[in-house]
């Protein structure tokens, strides 16, 4: 995808809009770096005093997530997110259905150039545009919100890495 394409500006452009609120959202169980981790874990076992010999460590990886989600999926994700997050219905004097459709724009028209052929992404984004890693990060903002009120969940140590 060509970094002065049509496309690719608009991602950028909505990446500046997103990244700082969903940043600002997801930062208490996010980790952008190890030493994130081990200074919120460190935090977590000093006020809780919930670490033990006897306390596990799991991670889940998923791959390729960026191609798994269809367009659809992303959108209503998307407005889910901003509308529960929002404290008024716009940002940056874009409403929310603006967004959700400038976001859409950049799915379904977003093109690569691969092998001498073009192709369009019939799900997910290119994971080389950072708008894919905000979008991403929503999704799994959202996906923890019904994870996270699980009462055993919700009193332990939990936090995912974030690109």
């Amino acid at each position: 995808m060509a970094r002065k394409s049509a496309t690719s500006r608009l991602a950028h452009f909505l990446d500046q809009l997103l990244r700082p609120i969903v940043q600002r959202h997801s930062q208490g169980t996010t980790f952008t770096n190890g030493t994130d981790f081990i200074y919120k874990l460190n935090e977590f076992t000093t006020d809780k005093k919930r670490f033990h010999p006897s306390t596990k460590f799991a991670t889940i990886t998923i791959k390729y997530l960026e191609t798994m989600l269809t367009h659809g999926e992303l959108l209503l994700t998307l407005q889910e997110y901003l509308n529960e997050n929002l404290a008024l219905p716009f940002i940056e004097n874009f409403s929310i259905n603006e967004i959700i459709r400038l976001t859409s724009m950049f799915l379904h028209h977003t093109r690569v150039y691969y092998d001498h052929k073009i192709y369009r992404f019939l799900k997910g984004s290119p994971s080389s545009l950072p708008f894919t890693d905000t979008l991403l990060n929503i999704s799994a903002f959202q996906w923890q919100k019904n994870l996270l009120q699980e009462p055993l969940v919700n009193r332990e140590f939990y936090g995912r890495f974030v690109c």
